[in-house]
């Protein structure tokens, strides 16, 4: 008998796990719809949200789903005898990522694997973070300052229930725990009767980005930059490629994150908690757990604009997690690099992480210095308003840089192996190297003599600085 996973494999070209991934994505529309329809209380929501959790997991790696089994039982552990020392946060961290970090060491190759390290990475934000939320709440609670974002440790039902969540535990999004207690207590419920609608619109976003990413791989593909073909390019063509192969690519991501995006939405998790007396409750802010907001993705005019808009909720959890948790170093670039190096190693051992992370940090601290003397020069801006050519040869030029370079910078992240990225790199000259060091290094006062601020800024940043006091030091405590 044909197992259609193997047959839906060899019609698409696609491999098998991808099949199964996908598939399990899919899944969770229907599994979520069910739910909806439950009428029992908590227990029954957290047992259905486990099985059919755990059957993805299953369906998907077989017996190697020990590999998270394990991982929860040690957090359950973690969080019942250690929920009230020091020791949690420490503990578990050290033993969730080493798990990881051991379980990338065996399993490595030097492709991109779809295998249980894939759903495990997830999983071990989820976990690292509900320890960090419960350590974080015992300490309010034992300073006597206790809020409403304070959590109880989690019965070993739900722990496995909020591991295991169908929509999220291959692929993510991020979510806390203090969002799943909310939602599973019904608190989201009427906030949320345009699901379906909203979950119908994420899916067809996904699909779209799919059925583009498979059609237009056909076109740019992986093979080429390897190809003698491609070095025979000129080295403006070599450039134009890379920025079409990278958009390509990252369609791909963005394309099983709005699936699974839209999986969340139909259980009705995604609902926008605002603090309580932040703001009105508005029933139509379904985006919480959004991980790609596609309008600012493709309407990008700086490299900032994708650190905002790509894997949106991992980028959330390293900023809470991570950066927040270092401004002991009271040094923003360390923070940063801190955060970015937490990312790669998270990602495992291949070079090609360390680069890419590397990369956006120069990149990042490159527009930061540039992106305000543009910004605060009057004539420049008057300019543009006046000139609508000018204008125009300033978007494309934007244009040019944000997909360009940063299919350039996405190099090292898709090939992984050292020989395989600094081979297309030596292919295209090693350009953005070049750019990159030599904008951090020369750009800002170069344009800063170029375009000197305006005298009515100079003197207003003047009145408002403290005599004495170092604008550097002043920024890094604000940041930080």
């Amino acid at each position: 008998m044909i197992n259609p996973v193997e047959a839906l494999a060899s019609a698409s070209g696609a491999s098998v796990p991808a099949i199964r991934l996908i598939l399990s994505v899919l899944f969770a529309y229907p599994i979520g719809s069910v739910y909806r329809q439950l009428k029992g209380g908590a227990t029954q929501r957290n047992l259905y949200i486990a099985f059919t959790g755990l059957s993805i997991v299953a369906f998907n790696y077989g017996t190697d789903i020990y590999h998270s089994l394990l991982a929860v039982a040690v957090s359950f552990l973690c969080n019942t005898f250690l929920g009230t020392s020091r020791l949690l946060v420490p503990v578990s961290f050290t033993y969730h990522m080493g798990y990881l970090l051991i379980g990338y060491y065996y399993t490595t190759s030097d492709t991109y694997d779809i295998k249980w390290t894939m759903p495990h990475c997830v999983l071990v934000l989820r976990l690292i973070g509900l320890a960090f939320d419960l350590s974080d709440s015992r300490k309010k609670e034992a300073d006597g300052k206790p809020d409403a974002k304070c959590i109880p440790a989690p019965s070993l039902l739900e722990l496995i229930a909020f591991t295991y969540f169908p929509a999220t535990v291959l692929v993510g999004p991020q979510f806390s725990f203090l969002r799943y207690q909310r939602f599973i207590a019904g608190a989201y419920e009427s906030h949320t009767q345009n699901a379906p609608a909203y979950a119908t619109k994420k899916f067809l976003q996904g699909v779209f980005y799919l059925v583009v990413n498979q059609v237009g791989t056909q076109y740019v593909s992986d093979a080429y930059l390897m190809s003698s073909e491609f070095e025979q390019e000129s080295l403006f063509m070599k450039h134009i490629y890379l920025g079409c192969w990278g958009r390509i690519t990252l369609y791909k991501y963005i394309s099983i994150w709005l699936l699974a995006e839209g999986a969340a939405v139909i259980y009705g998790l995604t609902y926008i908690d605002a603090k309580p007396g932040d703001r009105e409750y508005c029933s139509d802010e379904l985006s919480g757990c959004s991980n790609i907001r596609v309008g600012v993705f493709e309407n990008t005019s700086k490299y900032g604009h994708y650190v905002e808009s790509f894997n949106v909720q991992t980028n959330t959890w390293v900023a809470n997690y991570v950066y927040k948790r270092l401004r002991f170093l009271n040094n923003r670039m360390l923070s940063h690099l801190g955060a970015l190096f937490f990312l790669a190693i998270w990602h495992g051992f291949h070079s090609g992480y360390y680069i890419t992370f590397l990369l956006e940090f120069m990149v990042i601290r490159m527009e930061k210095e540039v992106e305000p003397i543009f910004a605060k020069n009057e004539k420049l801006q008057q300019l543009l308003q006046q000139q609508p050519l000018l204008r125009a040869l300033v978007f494309v030029a934007l244009k040019y840089y944000t997909i360009v370079w940063a299919g350039w910078c996405l190099v090292p992240f898709v090939f992984l192996s050292f020989h395989k990225w600094w081979h297309i790199y030596t292919v295209v000259r090693f350009s953005g190297f070049i750019l990159f060091i030599s904008g951090n290094i020369f750009l800002a006062p170069i344009l800063r003599a170029v375009l000197p601020r305006s005298s009515s800024t100079a003197k207003a940043k003047t009145e408002a600085a403290p005599a004495g006091a170092p604008a550097a030091t002043a920024e890094v405590k604000k940041d930080n």
